[in-house]
């Protein structure tokens, strides 16, 4: 006999007038545990404009799109669309949600009050503000609304999940691995808590239960994104170059425009028949190539694709040697089709120009010295603090082994130097590529 979940029309779902929040989450993770739900789901979405008509108004008809989009995956697709509806409980929500998945706490915690405020008996609506508290340091609110929340719900298992979030952000580590495994105890295998354990071991360069507990979480649906990612660079980092391309394209498979999964994917097939060779005439070589590329090539949205047409942007190399103040004076540019910009150019090891004469230096570097390679003079750099960056357990301890605190430290040292290190491989030498040239910098090949 079919369950009451293995009956759903998800289209008379959708075409509901009320969906509650808890409704929403459950359906998401009935449409990722099956592949023929999610094509259905991809064909009612497609077949849209027939439940819009049902619903009672145009801004009612838009944020169940965005909705239907989030409960896909779609998160970035979701947004844009969430944005421009107008405030109800399950726009306030899912925007919310959205913007912590796509680290823009603050932006949530702003949407998650009025969600809360519109119904505080939720614990849905609760955790996840608690979780936007948290992420942007306002851990006494957090604390206390938690507290609310454990005396209605003791069982729920996203109340121990933040309560580890909060843990680790303060550096608890022992308090954040027993909230964690709190909250596995109250939901077997709970993914977000599963991650958690799973990234603090891969810092501590624990690969082997790092890979345990990512292991379990990828046969969990929804994919997480994430752990597909960590989990490759762990095997890429081991040569398992096969096992590291399959971990990239399962991401490709669900999203296959993610910049990151794509750029990780080519680096893993390239690796399985390459060895690492590169020189500086031949990173040179890469990056002109890369300026030369067609604006046209690009994935970008329409509204980006035409406000480059119209500043007269051909190429990725008219596109660094333009400012942000430059994009922003076009019509219809704002800030959404600037962060396009930025995310896509930062995949890239790119970023715009902060002044014409930066970018006129972006492809110059000084023999022995950093490379520029966006628009971020070094002087305005060398002085970060490492400690600052988000690096991977393995690279963080050679840092630290090596007693390199800022980024000035880091590019007096060249690329071979740091291969020379046992512990760090091309991966990881990808990844601090990676953290470089969002600053505009990058070492030296020899």
């Amino acid at each position: 006999m079919p369950t009451a979940e293995e009956t759903v029309d998800l289209k008379e779902t959708f075409a509901t007038e009320d969906l509650p929040i808890g409704r929403i989450i459950e359906l998401r993770r009935l449409v990722h545990t099956s592949i023929e739900r999610r094509g259905e789901l991809e064909r009612v979405s497609e077949a849209f404009p027939e439940i819009a008509k049902r619903l009672s108004s145009e801004n009612k008809a838009e944020t169940r799109r965005a909705t239907l989009l989030w409960t896909l995956g779609r998160v970035e697709d979701a947004v844009p669309v969430l944005e421009k509806a107008r405030a109800s409980k399950e726009k306030s929500y899912l925007l919310g949600v959205s913007y912590l998945d796509i680290g823009r706490p603050q932006d949530a915690l702003a949407q998650l009050k009025e969600a809360y405020e519109a119904d505080p008996a939720d614990g849905f609506l609760g955790v996840a503000l608690a979780e936007a508290y948290v992420k942007t340091g306002l851990v006494e609110e957090a604390q206390k609304l938690l507290d609310r929340i454990a005396k209605k719900e003791p069982e729920n298992a996203d109340v121990h999940y933040v309560r580890g979030i909060m843990a680790d952000l303060q550096g608890f580590r022992d308090q954040a691995i027993e909230a964690y495994e709190a909250a596995m105890e109250r939901e077997p295998g709970h993914p977000r808590s599963l991650f958690r354990l799973a990234y603090m071991y891969d810092l501590l360069g624990d690969d082997h239960r790092a890979l345990e507990l990512y292991e379990q979480l990828r046969k969990i649906r929804p994919l997480h994104v994430n752990t597909m990612i960590n989990l490759g660079v762990i095997y890429e980092d081991r040569g398992e170059f096969e096992k590291a391309a399959d971990c990239f394209r399962s991401v490709l498979d669900y999203f296959p425009n993610h910049a990151r999964a794509r750029l990780y994917f080519e680096d893993a097939q390239s690796s399985m028949s390459m060895y690492y060779d590169e020189d500086a005439a031949r990173r040179q070589a890469k990056l002109l190539q890369l300026l030369t590329q067609p604006i046209g090539e690009v994935q970008f949205s329409q509204r980006v694709r035409n406000g480059l047409t119209n500043l007269g942007v051909n190429t990725i190399g008219d596109l660094v040697a333009k400012t942000e103040d430059d994009l922003l004076e076009v019509p219809n540019f704002g800030k959404t089709s600037l962060r396009e910009v930025r995310d896509f150019l930062a995949s890239k090891g790119l970023s715009l120009a902060t002044s014409k004469e930066a970018a006129a230096r972006m492809a110059a570097g000084a023999a022995g010295g950093p490379v520029p390679v966006g628009g971020v003079p070094p002087a305005d750099v060398e002085s970060k603090t490492l400690a600052d960056f988000e690096w991977s357990g393995r690279i963080r301890k050679v840092l630290e082994s090596l007693d390199l605190k800022t980024v000035g430290d880091l590019l007096k040292k060249s690329e071979t130097e740091l291969m020379e290190h046992r512990n760090l491989g091309i991966t990881s030498i990808k990844e601090i590529r990676r953290k470089l040239g969002t600053l505009g910098v990058a070492m030296r090949a020899e």
